[in-house]
């Protein structure tokens, strides 16, 4: 009998803003140089991520929604390879997709058009990449190694210094780390129960925001807000001596 999947799919509310996806692919077939709005979603996630991380990931990408609203139902929620979460893999990958669009937006240069369709190719065939890895893994393989989303974790706040208002998920202290809810349905395979108790909440850089674990959690101890005040933590999980 085979093993049962750790990883799973959850619903989740909100907006689905794949239809922007699909509709940029097919306008854009027609009409190349609306292929120019990729822009959008080259600038604005690491722009974003500089005050509140890969926000924009898991609550603003059209690609994202296609992975977690769709093919998420699908996908076989395999472990995501662990070498293409290396540094090396992941630099290589940015120096190869954006020395690819250097090199053809070099001979398109001058006809918008033909630039244009460069953008619209690029994300035509990362988008195939991203659906294939999908049905192989997990839908969210592509953004454990999507170059505008590394770029977006190189310049995720971590450590003590996070910008005013920064949110981030806070595990209350009286968690036990037994049911792993919140890693079973986490789209980039994470695990924020490792951050328990902690005052800055769960920093990893390839968090994306998108609160699944929050919702998953059966006995309500996660939340995404700022950073706690150390009174609530203290309330939580009292220092020994205290009535």
């Amino acid at each position: 009998m085979p093993a049962k999947r750790f990883h799973r799919h959850l619903e989740v509310k909100g907006l689905p803003l794949y239809w922007i996806l699909l509709a940029y692919l097919v306008i854009g077939y027609f009409y190349p140089v609306i292929g120019f709005l990729a822009l959008v979603c080259m600038i604005a996630p690491v722009t974003v991520s500089v005050w509140r991380g890969r926000w924009w990931c898991g609550n603003a990408c059209p690609r994202g929604s296609l992975y977690d609203r769709v093919l998420s139902r699908y996908s076989p929620h395999r472990p995501i390879p662990k070498f293409v979460r290396t540094f090396g893999f992941r630099l290589f990958m940015v120096l190869f997709i954006f020395t690819m669009f250097g090199t053809q937006m070099y001979f398109a240069w001058g006809d918008w058009n033909a630039m244009g369709k460069v953008f619209w190719n690029i994300i035509l065939i990362t988008t195939v990449v991203g659906v294939i890895l999908s049905f192989v893994y997990a839908p969210r393989t592509w953004c454990s190694f999507c170059p505008m989303g590394t770029l977006s974790s190189w310049v995720a706040p971590r450590g003590e210094k996070l910008p005013a208002g920064y949110k981030s998920i806070h595990v209350a202290a009286r968690c036990q780390m037994k049911c792993k809810s919140c890693a079973r349905v986490c789209p980039m395979q994470l695990t924020p129960y490792d951050s328990r108790g902690r005052e800055e909440g769960y920093l990893h850089p390839d968090c994306i925001k998108c609160g699944k674990c929050v919702v998953a959690c059966p006995i309500n101890v996660m939340e995404m807000a700022a950073k706690q005040r150390k009174e609530t933590v203290s309330a939580e999980c009292p220092a020994v001596g205290t009535e």
